[in-house]
């Protein structure tokens, strides 16, 4: 065979692999998405971060054991999609995720989640992982309409 067609299929396999590794990326974010949303505690975040390595290490240990080293960046992809996705399920900045949080001054002023907020994020998290309907939480403002006379209180009519 020629020096060059080797040359060429080898760069048809890193493709291949570059492609693989996207997909992987892709679909282990979903996965990872729901799996962080599920997620109550911090302890639960970590617990899931374990999982997905473990499974991550042993698949990748049957790829190399079947002599498969293109669909190693398959695994590769799913991983990290699947800790990312996990992280962003989650919502909240923990282990070594603070640290990218803190360099990319992603912070919990600018996210917005207040302990009430973390709170409510919480019970919604406990009750679709227990399989129950989400709390329903409401807002109460104090321009809305009153319901007794009908009236709303800003304009002063009736409806």
């Amino acid at each position: 065979m020629e020096e060059g067609s080797l040359t060429a299929a080898g760069f048809a396999v890193a493709v291949f692999v570059i492609m693989l590794f996207a997909f992987g990326l892709v679909v282990g974010e979903h996965v990872g998405e729901q799996m962080g949303g599920k997620c109550v505690e911090r302890r639960d975040f970590h617990i899931a971060s374990l999982k997905i390595l473990a499974v991550g290490i042993l698949t990748s240990a049957v790829v190399w054991a079947v002599q498969m080293p293109a669909l190693a960046g398959l695994v590769l992809g799913l991983m990290a999609g699947a800790l990312a996705g996990a992280k962003i399920g989650f919502g909240e900045s923990v282990g070594p995720w603070k640290f990218a949080d803190k360099y990319f001054n992603v912070n919990k002023g600018q996210t917005g989640r207040g302990e009430a907020e973390r709170a409510r994020s919480r019970a919604a998290r406990k009750a679709r992982k227990e399989g129950k309907p989400e709390p329903e939480l409401m807002s109460v403002q104090t321009d809305a309409p009153s319901p007794a006379d009908g009236t709303n209180a800003k304009k002063g009519t009736r409806h």
